[in-house]
């Protein structure tokens, strides 16, 4: 395309954007092709998401997922990584939750109880991983974030405490305390 047909196109394009009309050659037997078309299409400012909270609350500084889980890593490279680093030891169907637990702390929860639920998580899973994979406990049962007085999956139940035995429907703790599935 030369220089003067770029130009041109250009020309073309400004003018359209204001508005004005633009001369069309070769083109017989339609109307209303050329000229303004009265008034501009209104915009309208979209308001921001609101976010309903369990206590009823709304929030428009908070994003939709931020009672849940503090930002995304600038990349998702850490949590690829976390995966690959636990792939020989974590069921398939736990890794990428497993992987985003150890990227990402909710919001909701103190950054001392997180690293114990990542603690638990993880003796958890080296010592019952491909139990409770055989016996389809799901990854919200083990690592669903506790919120709006739910305690959460498993691991966040765990409190630093080892598990003794684990069954179809229920794991018993060390310390004699039983927590029932999706409790």
């Amino acid at each position: 395309m030369g220089a003067s047909m770029r130009a041109d196109l250009a020309a073309r394009l400004r003018r359209t954007m204001r508005g004005e009309a633009i001369a069309e050659t070769g083109v017989t037997g339609v109307s209303g092709v050329t000229g303004r078309t009265g008034s501009r299409p209104k915009l309208k400012q979209l308001r921001p998401l609101r976010l309903e909270r369990d206590d009823g609350r709304t929030s428009a500084k908070e994003g939709v997922s931020s009672p849940v889980t503090a930002p995304i890593a600038p990349d998702f490279d850490a949590i690829e990584e976390r995966a690959a680093l636990a792939a020989d030891r974590v069921p398939p169907c736990y890794l990428e939750t497993w992987a985003r637990l150890q990227c990402q702390r909710p919001l909701s929860v103190d950054p001392g109880v997180w690293q114990r639920a990542i603690n638990d998580a993880g003796v958890f899973l080296d010592g019952w991983g491909a139990d409770a994979a055989a016996m389809e406990w799901t990854a919200g049962e083990l690592f669903d974030v506790p919120r709006g007085g739910r305690p959460g999956g498993l691991v966040w139940q765990l409190k630093g405490e080892r598990v003794d035995a684990l069954g179809e429907d229920r794991v018993r703790l060390a310390d004699g305390r039983t927590i029932k599935r999706g409790a």
